[in-house]
Formats: C-alpha cells, sequence, structure tokens
C-alpha cells in the first residue's frame, strides 16, 4: 500500500511538472500570470556551421533550448528554488570566496597600466649664446608625469563560472592604485575564428545596405563596446581572445557614407564605471559619456546637458542579466540615475523622470527576477523639445542601449525618433524619414549584436528599404 501510494504521489508530481511548465508559459504569454525569471532566455545560437546537415541540426537545437527554457524558466516552483539556494550558498560560501579572492588576487596578478605612459626625463644637455665658447647652460629636466592611480591595476584575477553555448561567463576580481577593489561578471564570446569573420562579414553589408538606401539622410554609426573589444582584455582574462580586430574589422568594412566610432571604455576603470558590473549594458553615467561622445560626431556645435544630480535608491539592488544567469546573488548594483534637467519636452509614450522617481523609491526591489533599469526606462518612441530650433530631427536604430536615452539624446534635435530591434520588422524605413522629416539617422547597437548577430535577433534584413 504504501509502495503504491508513494508511485501515485511520484507520478502526480511528474505530471505536475509536465504540465505545469506549458500552462505558465501559456498563462504569462496571454498575460494571466507573472513568472519571476531569472534571465535565461533570449540566448540563441548557431552551434553547426560548415556541415551537411548543419540546417537540421541547428534546428534540432533550437528545440532542445526551447524545451530546456521551458522546463526551467516555467517550471513550478524553479525561480523559488533556485534563488533560495543561491542565497543559501552565497551566504556559507561568502567567508570562503573572500579568502579565494584576496588569494587569487595575490598569486594571480597581472599588472596592467593602462594610464599614458610617463615621458622619460629630458636629457641634460650643453648650449650657448651663439658666438659665445665655453658657456654651459644646463637645461633643466621636464618633470614626471605621475600615472593616474585611479587608472594603474595593481592586481586583476579571474574566475571562470560557466558557458551557455555562446558566451563563458567570468568573475573578475580587480583593484586599483587609488586603493578601489571590485569584483564584477563579463564575457567571452564562444564562436570560431571563421565564425567571427564571416559574420561580421555579413553584418557590415547588411548595414551598409541600410545607410546607402537614402543618400539625402546623414548616417552614423556607434558601436557598444564590450570589454572582449579592447586591447587590455586579454590581460584580464587570461586565455581568452580580444575581438578588439573584429571590431576594427567590421568598422573598416563600412560603407564611407557612414560615419562611424567606438564607444569609449579605454581601460579597465572605464569598464568598471561606464558599464553595470553585473550586466552588459552600459550604465546611467556610461550612457551619458555616450550622448556627449555622440553629439561630438553629429552635432558638435551643441553643447550637451551637464550630469546633474545622482538620485540613489538604497533599498534597491539590480541584478543584472549575467548575474542572474550565473546566480551571483553576492553581486550587484546599485541602481543611481541622474537628474538632466532637460527642460520641457513631450514623449511617445509619456515619460518623466520625477514620477518614475517617485515610483522607484516606493518599492523595494531586492531579487533578481525584477529588471530594475527596464522599470525606470520603458521603451520611449518619440521625443520632441518644441523650443529647440536647429532644423534637424534624427532617426535612432538601436538595441536596449537606446532604452532610457532617447530623451537625454534628444535635447540635441528638435525630434528624435526610436526604433528598437525588436520591431524592426516590417518597418519601412523610407516612410519613417518621410513622416518625420529626418535629416540624421543614428544606428547604434551593442557590439555583440551588430557585429556577431550572436542571439540570433537582430533582424537588420527584416527592415524594409524598397
Amino acid at each position: 500500500m504504501n509502495r503504491k501510494l508513494y508511485l501515485a504521489v511520484l507520478g502526480l508530481l511528474f505530471v505536475v511538472l509536465l504540465c505545469g511548465a506549458p500552462f505558465m508559459k501559456a498563462a504569462s504569454d496571454a498575460g494571466v500570470l507573472e513568472v519571476r525569471d531569472l534571465g535565461n532566455r533570449g540566448e540563441e545560437a548557431e552551434f553547426y556551421e560548415g556541415t551537411p546537415f548543419d540546417g537540421a541540426l541547428n534546428k534540432l537545437v533550437s528545440l532542445k533550448k526551447s524545451l530546456t527554457d521551458l522546463y526551467t524558466d516555467y517550471m513550478p516552483g524553479y525561480y523559488e528554488t533556485v534563488f533560495a539556494y543561491g542565497e543559501a550558498s552565497n551566504t556559507l560560501n561568502a567567508p570562503a570566496a573572500e579568502w579565494y579572492a584576496d588569494m587569487r588576487a595575490v598569486t594571480v596578478q597581472k599588472p596592467t597600466d593602462n594610464s599614458p605612459a610617463t615621458p622619460p626625463p629630458a636629457d641634460t644637455v650643453s648650449s650657448g649664446e651663439e658666438g659665445t665658447e665655453g658657456t654651459d647652460t644646463l637645461e633643466t629636466a621636464e618633470p614626471e608625469v605621475p600615472a593616474d592611480p585611479r587608472n594603474e591595476v595593481v592586481s586583476v584575477s579571474s574566475t571562470f563560472l560557466q558557458s551557455n553555448g555562446i558566451h563563458r561567463y567570468y568573475r573578475i576580481d580587480a583593484e586599483f592604485g587609488d586603493g578601489f577593489k571590485t569584483s564584477f561578471l563579463d564575457t567571452a564570446v564562444n564562436l570560431t575564428d571563421k565564425s567571427k569573420e564571416a559574420r561580421v562579414t555579413m553584418q557590415a553589408k547588411k548595414l551598409n545596405r541600410i545607410a546607402e538606401a537614402d543618400p539625402d539622410v546623414n548616417f552614423y554609426f556607434m558601436l557598444f563596446t564590450r570589454m572582449q573589444d579592447t586591447d587590455y582584455y586579454e590581460d584580464v582574462i587570461v586565455g581568452e581572445e580580444s575581438t578588439e580586430k573584429y571590431a576594427d574589422l567590421f568598422l573598416s568594412l563600412l560603407d564611407e557614407c557612414i560615419t562611424a566610432q567606438k564607444w569609449e571604455i579605454g581601460t579597465l576603470r572605464d569598464r568598471v564605471e561606464r558599464v553595470y558590473l553585473t550586466d552588459h549594458h552600459w550604465s546611467t553615467y556610461g550612457s551619458w559619456l555616450g550622448f556627449c561622445q555622440i553629439c561630438k560626431m553629429i552635432c558638435p556645435e551643441h553643447e550637451p546637458v551637464a550630469l546633474g544630480e545622482p538620485v540613489e535608491f538604497p533599498n534597491s539592488k539590480f541584478y543584472g542579466s549575467a548575474a542572474r544567469l550565473c546566480q551571483t546573488l553576492d553581486l550587484w548594483d546599485p541602481f543611481v540615475v541622474y537628474d538632466y534637467d532637460l527642460g520641457e519636452y513631450k514623449c511617445s509614450p509619456p515619460w518623466r523622470f520625477n514620477q518614475q522617481v517617485k515610483k522607484l523609491s516606493k518599492e523595494k526591489y531586492v531579487t533578481p527576477d525584477v529588471n530594475i533599469y527596464a522599470v525606470f526606462f520603458p521603451e520611449v518612441y518619440e521625443v520632441t523639445y518644441p523650443d529647440n530650433h536647429t532644423g534637424r530631427n534624427l532617426l535612432v536604430i538601436g538595441d536596449s542601449f537606446t532604452q532610457g536615452f532617447v530623451e537625454l539624446l534628444g535635447s540635441a534635435f528638435d525630434t528624435t525618433v526610436a526604433r528598437y530591434y525588436t520591431g524592426y520588422a516590417g518597418m519601412n524605413y523610407h516612410d519613417v524619414i518621410e513622416q518625420y522629416g529626418i535629416t540624421d539617422v543614428l544606428f547604434e547597437q551593442f557590439s555583440d549584436r551588430i557585429m556577431f548577430d550572436i542571439y540570433g535577433d537582430d533582424q537588420l534584413s527584416a527592415i524594409v528599404l524598397d
């Protein structure tokens, strides 16, 4: 009897789990149920290339991934179980992890000084006024320029966490010359060199096709840089290769009608201060610096608005996608925004900075199932500054980096229109330009997406250009 009861309970549990996941997904898609997730979805990749059956194999991989996502993210009790386990694990392992990080920093340190090189002292030379012999004058040597301790990397070490097929994830511990210590998460693209080059070439052709579709507008491109696109990357994550050469290749393949540049994260300190520690997106401070850089490229005569006063939300924690995926719940970002004092503007859908501050201040977000950045910065599609009279209207074609940035960027133009990668399909490029009187187009995307189409979702070919 006990055995039958045990089998019955086990069978019932199996049926609940088997049917529960599809039911919860359907309810979530219908808006009836809100499922708390850990950011495991949305990462797609081709796993087979150049084989006789690569198409069929990739379809099988895609099906396998869909089922894996379904029976993890939508499994009843999955989030609660994993989150509870992650909290308990981090609490129990915290002392050992701190000791281990200190030991790695000491034994595996690899100094990387990204500060400008100190000029050598000038030689001591003898000289004399014309017509005067034997009169020696000692030239004073130029004083040495001290290295900037903020950019001086005293020690840095990395620890491999996991791989999900298209990225390898690492935890990095770093200490700088001014005593600042930090830990953050970053990635390595998991593609072959052959695949990287092929994808870069194809993606550049797609972007050129868009830029060449309307020669009457000014076309600009901003590559949102990852740490792997920098020259110091290999000193930080030893054993992984920098993708800087692929970023340079991509830019070199762009049509001459495109004015292009990379977003600047030229030092490891830049990576820490301008990008979220647990995510790949630029922070709100980084987006302001990106705005200033874009203004120099598109409208150098425009004086960018000041950074403004920081607004903090001490009761909340921002867990980026890397923290959610790797379950490093001891790592999170404080969420900070800046009051730019943008003046009067209209946007669609309506969005007001002060209202969002009040909204977020009333809430307490401390679990990784809530993307605080997306809560504070929903997608905005049109911004108009009635007091601006620049004679220039901007179309921004971007990805999630554009989110939370349109209102700021729009302050340099009369009207700014944003189109996000999730809505490229069916977008008629010429109609948008004509409807809004667009004079300038800014294409901006994260390097993983635009260079490698690593998520398989860039949809550039779905933009209507005929």
